[in-house]
């Protein structure tokens, strides 16, 4: 993590911004790609800051021309930090996706209870919808495994529920089962918001630090290649 507070950069790249409540040593690993990738970020924006003051004091060129020779250099270093969050980014979506896909993993009946299951579904199934779904959150209230594997191990219509309510009750009966991974679908969810609002301020702090827009740079860049151009002088038959 950066040593210390650079006033220059925007703090919206502070990594610190991104170790959000539910983030410990416990839960770290999920979201540290994103984090130490907005820490490159940070850091590398401060340099080139540093480089831009050096520069500026440099009597052997032009203002213009160490915003270019910076610009340069910053171009490179910001494509550099630009793959590592996409990277971070990708491993980010793919633990939420992950995350998820085990909070709504369709159960398996629990074999062995006779017609008991049947019964169950059965008796759901009489119901109508608002004393159904009181039947299943007394259930849930129980600690009730039994019912709730019984409803939640079969096809939805088996016990009269809408797909949409059989999802949620699923997803309910897991997030009771496992709550860390509850906490960390929080946790990765929470930085990704994050992300998501930092990562457009990155052009614009390497823009910030150089002193110039890629545009200015690059017709810099050309109106020196062309003077450099002009030097290479052919002799005349």
């Amino acid at each position: 993590m950066p040593e210390h507070v650079d006033i220059r950069v925007s703090p919206s790249l502070d990594p610190e911004i991104f170790k959000v409540e539910g983030y410990s040593d416990d839960t770290r690993m999920y979201v540290d790609s994103v984090v130490n990738a907005f820490n490159d970020a940070y850091v590398t924006v401060g340099k080139v800051h540093s480089a831009r003051e050096l520069w500026a004091q440099n009597p052997s060129v032009t203002p213009e021309n160490a915003t270019r020779i910076v610009g340069h250099e910053a171009d490179k270093q910001k494509n550099r930090v630009l793959n590592r969050l996409a990277l971070a980014e990708r491993d980010l979506r793919a633990n939420i996706r992950h995350a998820e896909s085990q909070l709504t993993e369709p159960l398996t009946e629990q074999a062995g209870r006779g017609t008991l299951n049947t019964e169950v579904r059965d008796h759901a199934k009489r119901l109508d919808r608002p004393a159904r779904e009181a039947f299943m959150r007394e259930a849930f209230e129980r600690g009730d495994g039994l019912t709730l594997e019984a409803v939640l191990g079969a096809p939805h219509y088996l016990s009269g529920f809408t797909k949409t309510d059989h999802d949620h009750f699923i997803r309910r009966y897991h997030e009771r089962r496992n709550p860390q991974l509850v906490q960390r679908l929080d946790l990765m969810n929470r930085v990704l918001e994050k992300f998501e609002r930092a990562l457009p301020i990155v052009d614009s702090a390497f823009a910030k630090a150089v002193g110039a827009t890629p545009s200015i740079v690059a017709r810099l860049e050309q109106a020196n290649e062309q003077a450099k151009a002009a030097l290479n002088i052919q002799p005349t038959e």
